[in-house]
């Protein structure tokens, strides 16, 4: 239950503090005295969104902190997950906004995100307005609140999950069927260029290898000719370098016999000459090669045309068609198993359709049968809420559709994530008259009370601790007003409940009052909130009563509206 609120400088509130009770605390007050103020900066609380426009003029933050006793042991897995201490049973909600744009979270004083305020604050505390009462003028919200109501919840989100994985299959599928339609002209394409690539004969290093034997061939009258002149150089000519270090090892020789250090510088001239015999070898091995031979060079020119074509194609260079060549096998592999990948998933389709056809007729019958439940409970509800002659129904309609795939009642019906047919509820609240839909012609108190009576009946489905009704009262009053505070002060036996009311009888049936009210000091306006004694209690529901005269007559109503509570 919520015990503490406090507030500062939020709207016209500059510091504000309250503690509740437990069962029902309803608050009054005159129109625009700030009560939805208290209930936006609750939602704040909660992780609704923030309006930093709602800082009190002049300050630069403003603060609002919640503490709740909790008895649930879920929460303590939640905070658990969320890496937060738990306080022996109390949690502690802070929020604070700033003029800067910014805001910060606190629970149990660890720092969280909105996010995590939401996910904490949906399992503290069901605000129930007038947006709420909006929420059943739209039948799309309907049928949530008959699988709440049915506990079909966890049937309906496997029927989810089924119908998004057929719909993905569906998808593979009508994406395989698109690509076979290309694929046997895809597959002649690849293999085509597998077997030109193959043909080819590839080798690393090749290209290289054909370039130097290109310019060898090309240049071989040059290479001739040069050789020619250095092996003249070197041997052939009277004045050869051969000849002259032959000369001058001669030379040497007999001057060993006067120095023998001279044998280093004779071992030297011995090895320059065997390097210059060993050059003039190897440059007459090498002059044998060169050949004038242009069907050799036409081959070695074709070669190298054929490479550069297949780089053109496939790649700049042979690694790269060879990466290329992966590439084509890979794709022409995924290309044979497609058939086999299209086979199973059309399997897996009619797998998945047959158990969507059992989950969405198992969920229509339970739906079917959980709609007569919740018609007698909730006309027995609303004559509780002074509606005696009102019906109450839901209606399916399951629209045909031949190549849905799911039949029911022997006819193919069209069926979406929630499973087949769509709902509505129907109302009448006059004897003797047609159900009709509920969204065209229930007035705006009738509304009220059908949102006050569903939300009595999935009381006991829904472990929210604290339940907070605002406008619940619109459009209502006298008995019906009476029976409206019962039904309150009934729902407040399991929950703590919160009413924000103008109407006297629900007032009297408070377990704790509060008032709320607006003043003006230093020429600046403010809200506070007071909880009022039995004495200020007869005193507030007499003013409710009688308006700005408050007779005798009217404090006395007030009293036995009190005590008859």
């Amino acid at each position: 239950m919520l015990t503490l609120l406090q507030i500062e400088n939020f709207a016209i509130i500059d510091k504000l503090s309250v503690e509740f009770a437990p069962g029902l605390n309803v608050l009054t007050g005159e129109t625009g005295a700030g009560k939805s103020i208290l209930l936006d900066a609750l939602n704040l609380i909660l992780g609704g969104r923030a309006d930093y426009d709602c800082i009190r003029t002049g300050e630069t933050s403003a603060r609002v902190e919640a503490c709740f006793q909790i008895k649930e042991k879920n929460f303590e897995s939640i905070l658990d997950e969320l890496g937060i201490p738990s306080q022996e049973g109390e949690l502690t909600i802070k929020r604070q906004l700033s003029t800067a744009g910014k805001g910060k979270c606190w629970i149990n004083d660890s720092p969280v995100s909105v996010s995590a305020l939401a996910q904490i604050g949906a399992r503290l505390v069901d605000i129930h307005g007038q947006h709420d009462h909006q929420t059943l003028l739209h039948p799309e919200n309907h049928l949530d609140l008959l699988d709440l109501y049915g506990k079909t919840m966890p049937k309906r989100e496997r029927f989810g999950k089924e119908f998004h994985a057929w719909k993905s299959d569906l998808a593979e599928r009508d994406r395989l069927l698109r690509q076979d339609q290309n694929q046997k002209e895809r597959e002649e394409l690849l293999t085509f260029q597998l077997q030109e690539i193959e043909q080819a004969g590839l080798e690393e290093g090749e290209e290289e290898a054909l370039s130097a034997e290109r310019n060898k061939l090309r240049h071989g009258e040059k290479l001739q000719s040069a050789l020619d002149r250095v092996q003249e150089i070197l041997s052939d000519a009277d004045s050869a370098v051969l000849a002259q270090l032959g000369k001058a090892v001669r030379e040497l020789e007999p001057l060993l016999d006067f120095d023998p250090a001279l044998e280093p510088n004779l071992q030297s001239a011995n090895n320059a000459l065997y390097e210059v015999e060993g050059l003039c070898e190897n440059l007459r091995d090498y002059a044998r090669t060169i050949q004038s031979d242009p069907q050799r060079l036409e081959e070695i020119e074709d070669r190298m045309a054929e490479l550069n074509g297949l780089k053109r194609k496939y790649g700049g260079d042979i690694t790269a068609i060879f990466e290329r060549k992966k590439q084509i096998e890979f794709e022409l592999e995924s290309l044979s198993t497609s058939h086999e990948t299209l086979a199973r998933l059309k399997v897996s389709i009619q797998k998945r359709l047959a158990v969507l056809q059992e989950l969405a007729i198992e969920l229509a019958k339970e739906r079917e049968a959980t709609a007569l439940r919740l018609k007698e409970n909730i006309e027995k509800e609303l004559r509780d809420l002074n509606m005696n002659a009102v019906q109450f129904g839901a209606r399916f309609d399951y629209e045909a559709d031949a190549d849905s795939g799911i039949v029911h009642n022997g006819e193919a019906v069209k069926f979406g994530p929630l499973g087949i047919g769509a709902m509505e509820f129907l109302f009448s609240s006059n004897l003797g008259e047609d159900l009709r839909p509920l969204a065209k012609i229930a007035s705006g108190g009738e509304i009220s009370r059908v949102m006050l009576a569903i939300k009595t009946i999935l009381n006991k489905q829904d472990d929210v601790p604290v339940m907070i009704f605002d406008e619940v009262d619109t459009g209502i009053g006298g008995k019906t007003a009476e029976k409206v505070g019962a039904k309150l002060k009934k729902l407040a036996e399991d929950k703590q409940v919160f009413c924000v009311s103008h109407l006297p009888q629900i007032a009297g049936m408070a377990s704790a009052h509060f008032s709320v009210r607006k003043e003006v000091k230093g020429k600046r306006t403010r809200s506070n909130i007071l909880r009022l004694s039995d004495e200020e209690r007869i005193e507030e529901i007499a003013h409710m009563s009688a308006g700005e005269k408050v007779t005798p007559a009217a404090r006395e109503y007030a009293r036995q509206l009190i005590i008859s509570s």
